[in-house]
């Protein structure tokens, strides 16, 4: 089976090609809630041991007849970022939502608007500046969220829980994750739920570059939470190539591993493959 490790390289930084992006902003600009429902109906996983698994072959954007990813732009793990946000955002009809660390991909912005929902965003690289108000997006972290109690229905994050608790790059004090999901259930009215999805084998926090779900499951409080399901896109990608990570992810592990024996670090990164953790929640309604 062939492998595929990240994107090519000049400078450090990760390159993708000018047609990739022209697809994935049309994309977003184009998706359709109605679309997304139909395709995504019903159960699209396997339920393994605790977990759901979405294999590569299971998968609603797998095309057998040509055996590759529909999703026609972007490495093997954005296709699978795609695929999770069509799965979960195609009905927010009269939602409230927020979603952490926003940045510039609006594909879940855009299906939560079209889908009949109230988008609004925080970043901490925004400017501390920025008035943010509902329906808006501006400055704001995990851990310090400048909203009432009981505003949202459903609070998101794509790529960005695993840069919370991130110490490489010293851009700010790593934030603990028990502290940011208080914060995050305080904003959350009762019953209301959480998405989060992040890369496996790859960077931010050690708890993501490991894989700990049985850590990652330990911070949810069940008098706070229920029903906190992880998914595990593309751990299995059989038929399609293994995704591997590249040695620029490999430069911060040291940094960023300080809790794991070194025989479980070397065998991720001799062994580990790329895939989506997708973790979601919800609080209890009393």
């Amino acid at each position: 089976m062939p492998v595929l490790q990240n994107a090519p390289l000049v400078d450090g930084k990760i390159m993708h090609s000018k047609k990739g992006s022209l697809l994935k902003r049309w994309h977003s600009a184009t998706i359709s809630p109605k679309t997304c429902a139909s395709k995504w109906q019903g159960q699209y996983w396997e339920d393994q041991d605790e977990d759901r698994v979405v294999s590569c072959a299971s998968c609603r954007s797998f095309d057998p007849a040509n055996t590759r990813c529909s999703i026609n732009f972007g490495t093997p793990l954005r296709k699978c970022v795609v695929s999770s946000i069509e799965a979960h955002f195609h009905n927010c009809k009269g939602e409230e939502v927020l979603e952490i660390g926003f940045g510039r991909f609006k594909l879940a912005r855009n299906l939560i608007v079209r889908s009949g929902g109230r988008w609004t965003g925080v970043d901490p690289q925004q400017d501390t500046s920025r008035k943010l108000q509902l329906g808006s997006g501006g400055y704001g972290h995990a851990s310090e969220l400048p909203f009432a109690d009981a505003t949202f229905d459903r609070v998101f994050g794509v790529q960005s829980i695993e840069h919370w608790g991130q110490r490489a790059g010293g851009v700010r004090t790593p934030s603990s994750y028990s502290d940011c999901f208080q914060e995050i259930a305080r904003v959350l009215k009762p019953g209301g739920s959480i998405y989060f999805d992040a890369p496996v084998h790859f960077h931010g926090n050690e708890m993501f570059i490991m894989g700990d779900t049985e850590k990652l499951r330990s911070l949810f409080d069940p008098a706070v939470w229920t029903n906190v399901n992880i998914e595990r896109w593309r751990e299995d990608s059989t038929p399609l190539e293994r995704y591997t990570p590249s040695p620029t992810e490999f430069r911060d592990w040291p940094v960023e591993i300080v809790s794991y024996p070194a025989p479980e670090v070397a065998r991720a990164k001799a062994e580990g493959v790329v895939w989506l953790l997708v973790v979601t929640a919800q609080k209890v309604t009393t």
